[in-house]
């Protein structure tokens, strides 16, 4: 059988990569053939420069298929905890935030898009205030508000923060609070007395346990998605990956 120069390079290619893997212990009884055999290596990798990306993106694809494996081997260490008190026969997609992130100000739009098209996605928000102390007052307010009026308040005080022009901080938290119909006052006295403090710990927690560094971070039972990403990305992570198409 005669092959041709591109599978000849790819069998080469394929025999110098055994060779260093298997063989090296060799080399000494044969010093002699070495050269020979490295120049037909670089011979036909110059006439078919293509195999290097080749083997390149099948390293790309072995890389990726490990970290996957990596991310749910922490997804499966901490979903007890992570995904608490949701159904999980439904969607679900956590994520890390700060107010004063700009990627998840952008961001935002593509998770209201994804439950607008998934009614039954569970999207749980884990504060994250990493940006100062405006980023760490708003989102003690919100878990404070949580604890105090329900999720839906603090769904809708979480999402008119995102979408408010400007920097999240005491002034503009306590602004938007009022706007909504609560008590600025109030909500200050919560955060001072260390009403949704538990929460904040838990988050702080479980940002750590998934190598959450910065924010947008998101996690759901299909896996981890670090920075920012359209809703088609976000919808892949949502469900377990032996059940995604």
């Amino acid at each position: 059988m005669k092959l041709s120069n591109k599978s000849w390079g790819k069998a080469v290619l394929a025999a110098a990569v055994g060779l260093t893997l298997t063989t090296a212990p060799a080399a000494a009884e044969t010093p002699q053939s070495l050269p020979e055999f490295d120049s037909q290596v670089r011979d036909a990798l110059l006439r078919n420069p293509e195999i290097i990306l080749e083997v390149f993106a099948l390293l790309e694809q072995k890389e990726e298929a490990n970290k996957a494996l990596q991310d749910q081997k922490i997804i499966a260490s901490i979903a007890d905890e992570l995904f608490a008190g949701l159904d999980p026969e439904k969607p679900i997609l956590v994520e890390f935030q700060d107010y004063n992130c700009g990627y998840c100000r952008k961001v935002h739009a593509e998770v209201q898009a994804l439950k607008t098209d998934n009614p039954d996605l569970q999207v749980v928000i884990m504060e994250m205030p990493i940006l100062g102390t405006g980023s760490d007052f708003t989102a003690k307010v919100a878990l404070a508000l949580r604890e105090l009026k329900g999720e839906a308040a603090y769904q809708e005080f979480s999402d008119e923060m995102m979408t408010t022009p400007g920097q999240a901080n005491a002034v503009s938290a306590l602004k938007v609070l009022s706007k909504l119909g609560h008590n600025p006052e109030e909500l200050a006295a919560a955060v001072k007395a260390g009403v949704g403090a538990d929460e904040l710990e838990k988050a702080s927690r479980m940002a750590a346990a998934v190598g959450a560094k910065g924010t947008p971070y998101f996690v759901g039972p299909g896996g981890i998605i670090r920075g920012a990403a359209n809703a088609y990305q976000l919808a892949e992570i949502t469900t377990p990956a032996e059940l995604q198409e």
